[in-house]
Parts: C-alpha cells; structure tokens; sequence
C-alpha cells in the first residue's frame, strides 16, 4: 500500500509539472504573438535574421561584420570615385550566384559567367548605376508600402530558444541557414506582391521613375546618392553584425527608436552624398595659348587657341 501510494503521488506531481509547463508553454507563445501582432511582419523578418545569428560561431560574425563595415565606409564616401571598381565587383559577384544556383555547380561554367558578368558592368557602368538606384528607390518604396500584405508570420520567439539551446554552427551550416532563410524571405515578398493592388504597385514604381529621370539630367548627384545609401545600408549591416556578438540585439534597439535611427540614416545619407560630390568635382577646362616662334615683335599672331579638356568623369 506505502509503494502504491508513492506511486500516485509521484504520478500526481508529474502531471501537476506537465500541466504547469504546458500552460506556461501556451502563455509564452501568445504572450508571442501579441506583440509580433503588433511589429510589422518585415521588423519580424529582420528581428528573425537577428536571432539566426547568436548560432553563428564568432570568427564568422566578427569577420563578416568587419568586412561589411569597411566596404560599407568604402561605398558610403568613395563610392562615385571608384564605381568601375565597385560595379565591377557587383557584376562579377552576381555572375558567381548565377553559376553556382542556376546554371549548375560547375566551376567552367561559374568562372565564365563572372568574368563575362564583370566585363558586361564595367561596359555598361553609367547606365547601371542608374538602374540599379532605381531598383533600390522601388525596393524602398516596396518596404514601407507593403507592409500591410505581407503574411503574419509565427513567432519569433521560438526560433529564439531554439537557436539559444543549440550550439554555433560552423562555415557550411551557416551558408545553408542564410540560403533557407533568403528563400523563406523570398516567398513571403512574393505571397505579398501578388496581393499588392495595382494603384499601389504604381507609388512603388513612382520613385523608381524619377530616379531614371534624374539619372538622365543628373547623373552625378543620382550615382552619389545611390552609392551614399548603398553606403549607409551596408554600415548598418555590418554594425548588425559585430552588435550581434556581444548579444545587444541590435534590430530590436532600432524598433525601439526608429525615428533616431532614421535620422542618423538620412544624415549619413547626405553627408556621403556631399563628400562624393566634392570629391569628384571637374576642375574647369584649361585653355593653353600656343604662339608661333621666329616672328617678330611686330607680326606676332597668335594662333586658334586649342582647348584641351581635363574631364574627370570620362575617366
């Protein structure tokens, strides 16, 4: 009878310890969901890509967070100076996805598209610029604009504890948790564009518009503006990054103050701008005056001024 007793008892507590976590299990994800319900679904996608990074091993978030911080330096104050260079890089970098995610995994084939991809940008430098600022204005304008359509996604809170009782992943396993996780993104932007009514996907494209427009009258100001946020994008990231070891959760500071944050962006933004601007300003034409030698002083004549022309731009 004493076994038997003990036996209930033990039973009882164990049910009483499965009831408690299960009912502390069930606040927690409401508690969840209350207040993902209250964050934008793309402050989520960001606050998830935060959290995907505390299983990242720190040679990984240390490197790439420098690496991103100083090409972001790089972009954000020198980018119009060296935008055959940078474009370049870009063409050569989107030829190696294209080989390695859509042709095939063959290293002939990868090589061939990266060089043919760098040779094609540096080529066509000018007008992609401008294509490509119009790309990130509509992208912008994509991400304020369509947050309304986007899905409620699930908790992050559980990918959370997950990631906080697993241990840091290495090279390989991370490169796979940031192809899943741009997929997932992917099919959440496309879920929400097809939801996107058409008066909309006109303020979208607005921006863009106008940046083509500017690209063509203003050339300069609109490749330094892009490279300056291109720039200030990137800082950001890499800051992210380096934040993210030392645990400060970086994404979740700028949701709390996104008014600061944003206008730390903007003034970088211009302030990157201005010093591109400067820093690749044209000197003015020289005009060099050639006289003819063995004349007189009297039948001195000048001849037709010739006009040699320093344009930096062209360089």
């Amino acid at each position: 009878m004493k076994e038997r007793f003990n036996e209930n008892s033990t039973d009882k507590s164990i049910n009483s310890s499965n009831e408690t976590a299960r009912i502390n299990r069930h606040l927690f994800l409401t508690r969840g969901r209350i207040r993902n319900a209250n964050n934008g679904v793309m402050i989520e996608i960001f606050q998830n890509f935060e959290q995907m990074t505390r299983r990242f091993s720190t040679s990984i978030l240390i490197g790439s967070g420098v690496v991103f911080l100083l090409l972001g330096l790089t972009i954000w104050l020198s980018g119009l100076a060296l935008r055959k260079i940078l474009i370049s890089i870009a063409g050569l970098a989107c030829g190696i996805v294209i080989g390695l995610f859509v042709v095939g995994r063959n290293i002939f084939s990868t090589s061939f598209l990266a060089v043919l991809a760098a040779l094609i940008a540096l080529i066509f430098q000018k007008v992609l610029c401008v294509l490509l600022a119009a790309a990130l204005a509509a992208a912008i304008a994509f991400t304020i604009l369509a947050e309304p359509y986007f899905e409620q996604a699930e908790t992050t809170e559980v990918r959370s504890e997950m990631s906080e009782q697993t241990t840091k992943v290495g090279f390989g396993e991370t490169f796979e948790e940031l192809k899943t996780f741009g997929l997932e993104t992917g099919e959440k932007i496309k879920r929400a564009g097809t939801k996107i009514p058409v008066h909309i996907w006109a303020i979208i494209a607005a921006p863009a518009v106008i940046f083509l427009i500017c690209g063509m009258l203003l050339w300069r100001f609109t490749t330094a503006l892009f490279f300056s946020v291109t720039g200030t994008m990137v800082v950001f990231l890499g800051m992210i990054l380096l934040l993210s070891y030392k645990g400060t959760e970086p994404v979740s500071l700028i949701r709390s103050k996104p008014f600061i944050f944003a206008a730390v962006f903007l003034a970088m933004a211009a302030f990157g701008t201005i010093v591109q601007l400067l820093i690749r300003k044209s000197p003015k034409k020289e005009k060099i005056t050639k006289k003819k030698p063995g004349r007189k002083k009297g039948e001195d004549k000048k001849e037709p001024e010739k006009i040699v022309e320093h344009d930096w731009r062209s360089a």
